[in-house]
């Protein structure tokens, strides 16, 4: 009889195992990246092919997740290492890898810009070690060395700004490449523009402040954000 229990509860949870494996949004292996810090209008998370996720204020956000706001729409994301990704209007980002304080495995961090456009503010990860840490869009890598940046992209080009750290933090920079070739931006304003995929980045040039603007006015943060100044020059 005790043997016949045994049985039954064994086959029993054997059942509810595979029933909550095969439920919606549930993911044995997922791997928490962050929190959703704050969204206005409306913005979605999807890991492979599970039902999309409407996030709010707290939702957490997974490695291998996509990342997609609406029209009018504009979400901040704050990730475990105190790293910050705001994406603005009818924008795409995924997660493409987050390693952090794994003892097991070494820190690493890959997003890649999908289309849309961004601004990011590294954190710990980057500052420890920032070959660890890399943005992608379709066109070109951003190397990060501690920084605050920002940019838009769409599948077959890409524009980078390096802004000014919002801690004053100086020396900082980003070096952007692909294929056909490689620029360091170290000087806040400046940006460089890959304008189609079989192009290098252009040379680091100081980007229009309407540019800069466009960028800022889509993603709607509700912190303050500090933008270059305008210097003497046409722009």
């Amino acid at each position: 009889m005790d043997t016949l229990n045994t049985t039954g509860k064994y086959h029993f949870l054997s059942f509810f195992l595979i029933i909550l494996l095969l439920a919606p949004g549930y993911s044995l292996a997922a791997v928490l990246a962050g929190n959703i810090k704050d969204v206005r209008g409306t913005a979605w998370a999807q890991t492979g092919d599970e039902p999309a996720r409407k996030l709010e204020k707290g939702s957490p956000v997974y490695e291998k997740d996509v990342i997609r706001t609406e029209s009018e729409s504009s979400v901040e994301i704050l990730f475990k290492d105190d790293t910050r990704f705001l994406l603005g209007t009818d924008t795409e980002m995924s997660i493409s890898e987050f390693i952090y304080g794994d003892t097991e495995r070494e820190n690493s961090f890959s997003t890649r810009i999908l289309k849309g456009t961004f601004r990011f503010i590294t954190g710990l990860l980057a500052k420890n070690k920032p070959d660890a840490m890399e943005v992608n869009t379709s066109v070109a890598t951003i190397g990060i060395r501690g920084t605050h940046v920002g940019g838009q992209a769409d599948a077959t080009s890409s524009t980078i700004i390096l802004l000014e750290p919002e801690n004053g933090t100086p020396g900082t920079s980003i070096q952007v490449s692909n294929t056909f070739g490689s620029v360091t931006i170290d000087e806040p304003g400046y940006g460089t523009e890959i304008p189609d995929e079989f192009s290098p980045p252009s040379p680091p040039r100081r980007m229009r402040m309407q540019t800069i603007n466009n960028i800022m006015r889509s993603i709607q943060s509700i912190q303050r954000i500090n933008t270059p100044r305008p210097r003497a020059g046409p722009y």
